[in-house]
C-alpha cells in the first residue's frame, strides 16, 4: 500500500467517526455547538493538516463547552479524532 493511500484511508476513518459522533449528539439533542462543530470541522481547508489542525480545535471546544450532557459513544468516538490529529498536531 503506498502511502497516499494510507492517508486517505487514514483521513476518510477520521471523517466516518467524526461525522458518527456529530450525527449521535445531534440525536441526543446537543443543539446549536453541534452544528458549530460540524461547520467548522467540515469546512474547506488548502490542507488535509490545517484541516485536521482546524478539526481538533472544533472538537476541543466542543467538549469543553459547559452544559452539554454528551452520550459516552460520542465522547468517546471525539477522543479517538482527537487522537489521530494530534499524530499531526500533538499540541493540541
Amino acid at each position: 500500500m503506498s502511502a497516499s493511500n494510507s492517508m486517505t484511508d487514514h483521513l476518510a476513518d477520521f471523517q466516518s467517526v467524526l461525522k458518527a459522533a456529530i450525527s449521535e449528539a445531534k440525536a441526543a439533542g446537543v443543539e446549536p455547538s453541534t452544528s458549530q462543530l460540524e461547520e467548522r470541522a467540515f469546512a474547506a481547508y488548502a490542507t488535509s493538516s490545517e484541516w485536521l489542525g482546524e478539526a481538533g480545535l472544533a472538537i476541543k471546544a466542543f467538549l469543553a463547552a459547559p452544559g452539554s450532557s454528551l452520550p459516552l459513544s460520542v465522547v468517546e468516538k471525539l477522543n479517538f479524532c482527537l487522537a489521530e490529529v494530534r499524530k499531526v498536531w500533538p499540541r493540541i
